[in-house]
């Protein structure tokens, strides 16, 4: 099934089959059993046609949830106590683990079931954020105890990147492994990548993926438009060859995105790079935190929305690492009205408008390409051909703030090589977007 389209966003869904009339032999006044089947349809878990209480039949056609293959608003968030949710997002982020034997540096990832009281302000703004895209939803579409939102942050130091980098200029036996990744996230899908090992060649996606930034600096977020293998693909071929189109969302404080969760996706900031501080996009902040931003810092928040599945690996985030965050949240019988709540979405916020962007087109150079550069996806060593020049990679992300990119063949391609072993996997992807 394509994604749905963005002049349609409210799609009319359908049964799976030509149901006929539910019977059952259950006493009149109560309710019918329910049915726990666990079905995948186009790489999500399955949604069910509202209004039935025995949580059936499934949707089969078009679907409400995702509304646009790419949305993203500039301004849709107010932040109050920004320092401390930096701090906090630094925090969680430092908790963030990685076992050297794994395929995919993922790191830890939290969940937060949907029917959670939030126990710190991170927590509510990414139950804010699953309400946000589901309240729209009819009654019975999803399940709510077994759907919820997988989240973490990131939080990328360039200087710290270019200080290692400096030292190691002047030290020979500076070990490859001290080195920080900048502000670079290799291109990857997100998946319940637990399933993935319990079912090889299964990925399980989220309905959507989003990301919500809150400093104004580093690469942009680059969403292509390239579904990952289906299982029947063993071989991943249909991976391999030229992509057509994708999006660019630079990184603004307030901004939130959200895309089809199946799209290959990450911050490739060695061709798609951070603009220039003559051309980023203003915002609102007072010239003191703006001051404090000059430490560069990339910090964004990663929130992933999954109905009827709770991904396998990932956990609530611990008491302990929530004891040592920051920012005040729970603002009811606080005597101190001067206390702001952590953050406030824009009044008149549309999900279902589409996104205004600027287009972008790319052209193979065939005598003067951008480059290479090799990640791991789907378990494989992944070639990824940036076939057009490196002027015209930098030219589309000074377009503006968010970018449509329209790719002629060969202008970005990916070649697909051999099944990486969990433990000979040294191109990772180092962490994820």
């Amino acid at each position: 099934m394509s994604p749905p389209s963005d002049t349609d966003p409210h799609p009319h869904p359908k049964a799976t089959t030509a149901e006929e009339p539910i019977v059952s032999d259950q006493p009149v006044g109560t309710e019918p059993p329910r049915n726990n089947d666990f079905v995948i349809r186009e790489g999500f878990p399955a949604l069910r046609l509202p209004g039935n209480k025995n949580n059936g039949p499934w949707i089969d056609g078009d679907e409400p949830i995702p509304r646009h293959s790419f949305w993203a608003d500039g301004d849709a968030l107010t932040y109050h106590h920004l320092e401390d949710l930096w701090q906090d997002c630094e925090t969680v982020f430092s908790a963030r683990a990685r076992d050297s034997d794994q395929a995919y540096s993922a790191g830890v990832t939290y969940f937060s079931p949907c029917q959670m009281k939030p126990r710190c302000a991170l927590e509510a703004l990414v139950l804010s954020i699953f309400r946000k895209h589901t309240d729209g939803l009819d009654a019975g579409v999803f399940i709510p105890e077994q759907s919820g939102a997988e989240w973490w942050t990131l939080v990328l130091d360039e200087d710290k990147v270019e200080e290692e980098a400096s030292k190691k200029q002047g030290d020979d036996d500076h070990d490859d492994d001290d080195e920080e990744e900048g502000d670079e996230v290799g291109l990857h899908f997100d998946a319940d990548y637990g399933l993935e090992d319990q079912a090889p060649n299964l990925l399980l996606h989220p309905r959507l993926a989003t990301v919500t930034y809150l400093t104004d600096f580093g690469a942009p977020t680059v969403v292509l438009d390239q579904r990952s293998p289906p299982p029947n693909d063993v071989e991943k071929k249909t991976l391999q060859g030229s992509i057509r189109k994708g999006w660019l969302s630079h990184p603004k404080i307030g901004k939130h995105m959200a895309f089809d969760g199946r799209l290959l996706h990450g911050a490739p900031a060695s061709f798609f790079p951070s603009m220039s501080d003559a051309t980023i996009s203003k915002t609102a902040e007072p010239p003191l935190k703006k001051a404090k931003l000059q430490a560069r810092k990339r910090i964004t928040l990663l929130v992933n929305i999954w109905l009827n599945h709770c991904p396998m690996d990932a956990e609530l985030l611990d008491d302990d690492i929530c004891a040592q965050l920051k920012t005040p949240h729970e603002m009811k019988g606080k005597s101190d009205e001067s206390i702001q709540p952590p953050f406030v979405w824009k009044s008149d916020l549309d999900l279902a408008r589409p996104t205004k962007l600027v287009n972008a087109k790319l052209v193979e150079s065939p005598t003067d390409p951008a480059g290479e550069e090799e990640v791991v996806i789907c378990s494989r060593l992944v070639t990824a051909i940036y076939g057009a020049s490196a002027e015209s990679f930098h030219n589309a992300c000074a377009q503006g703030d968010l970018v449509e990119l329209e790719f002629e063949k060969g202008a970005l391609s990916l070649e697909v090589g051999d099944v990486v072993q969990s433990d000979e996997d040294e191109t990772d992807n180092e962490t994820e977007e």
